[in-house]
């Protein structure tokens, strides 16, 4: 969650602003408000969804919502919240994630995104979420103001640097031998569980994934059986071997996608390397203005002890991309997961963020203090 920059200038009041949960009929205005409220990075972007700005997180939690800051009938602001089960330092809680923080820059010097921040929170923890989770762009200071307990907004507990890895699939690479790579079916899902249910344990926070969640997941477009990598022990007798890494390609463009606003100096000189390359390598399509970023999400990763196994399967995924539609492959995950230390090789660019949780009683921080393990971050964070 993040809130873009926005192009409206003029400074507003806040008397005139009212909170209320978003409706159908808001669809375009909300849609608008994204494009004025963008993400500034080596990439300026702003977030588009489809069909709906409510369809993915309506699909993954019915009880899903939106939030809209309203200025005579004009949505100068926004917030959306989705749930998820998730073991907290070893108890199974409720979580909410706040997303879509959207806020028209004449009204961000006041008391705007506090007031839309306090409701959505307030809202959530009162009808039975434990926790509630934010993530802001690294260092964004106007963001961070949130977290530090003002305007009756609970005090946050930060959880640590989340990071944004994109891989740009150049080069080919090298799997580890002594795995055998293919794509899952539906024979595979009963090891796939136990594998999840393993990788879990190693985490502070981690999802639940059952086999009826997983099944909510298939339910997304572009996200099928086939879409899943699987990393075998290669046997000398070509049998089926032990299960140690798993990842999916998913392309959620159906659902949402970065509109390509602004390019750096230094991305405008990759484009042009990239065509003068472009006769004798397989290159990935270069980023356009204006364009949706071509970008393929890899998510629901695990491994058995074995990050080898892991990043054998992205290099494999790297090398099956190479030249396709896609610039970018994108893998969401915590900056101290140790999955990062194994991940060498590959031509890379990040975007670092800072994870928080909100409580509405601050005493159950002693209890998640002491674990100072990773996140292993569910699919909902990457909404």
């Amino acid at each position: 969650m993040q809130a873009g920059r926005c192009n409206r200038n003029e400074t507003k009041l806040m008397g005139s602003i009212r909170i209320r949960l978003a409706e159908p009929e808001d669809n375009d205005q909300i849609q608008a408000l994204g494009r004025r409220c963008y993400q500034e990075g080596v990439i300026h972007v702003a977030v588009q969804r489809s069909p709906r700005f409510n369809t993915m997180h309506r699909l993954l939690d019915p009880d899903a919502w939106h939030m809209v800051a309203e200025d005579d009938g004009v949505i100068v602001g926004l917030i959306g919240l989705v749930h998820f089960q998730s073991v907290l330092a070893g108890e199974n809680r409720r979580l909410g994630y706040m997303m879509d923080l959207r806020l028209d820059e004449a009204y961000r010097k006041g008391t705007a995104a506090f007031k839309l921040l306090k409701t959505a929170i307030d809202r959530s923890l009162g009808m039975g979420t434990d926790l509630v989770i934010g993530n802001f762009l690294k260092s964004n200071q106007n963001s961070l103001i949130i977290t530090q307990g003002r305007a009756g907004i609970p005090k946050a507990l930060y959880l640590g640097d989340n990071r944004v890895y994109n891989m740009i699939p150049v080069r080919r690479m090298r799997p580890d031998a002594a795995y055998e790579i293919g794509t899952a079916t539906p024979e595979d899902l009963p090891e796939m569980l136990d594998l999840y249910r393993a990788y879990a344990d190693q985490f502070r926070m981690a999802p639940q994934i059952t086999e009826e969640l997983f099944q909510k997941y298939l339910s997304l477009e572009g996200l099928e059986m086939e879409s899943f990598y699987l990393a075998r022990d290669r046997r000398s007798d070509g049998g089926k071997g032990r299960l140690r890494a798993v990842v999916a390609a998913w392309d959620e463009h159906t659902y949402k996608h970065y509109q390509v606003l602004k390019l750096s100096r230094n991305i405008r000189m990759v484009n042009g390397a990239l065509a003068v390359l472009s006769p004798f390598l397989k290159i990935p399509k270069p980023i356009r203005l204006q364009q949706p970023l071509p970008q393929l999400s890899l998510v629901l990763y695990a491994h058995d002890q074995a990050p080898g196994a892991l990043v054998s399967l992205l290099r494999q995924i790297n090398n099956d991309y190479r030249g396709s539609k896609y610039s970018l492959l994108s893998l969401y995950a915590q900056e101290k997961d140790p999955l990062f230390e194994a991940m060498n090789g590959f031509a890379a660019v990040s975007v670092t963020s800072e994870m928080y949780l909100f409580a509405e009683d601050p005493s159950i921080y002693d209890h998640i203090v002491p674990d100072e393990r990773p996140a292993w971050l569910d699919l909902a964070l990457t909404l």
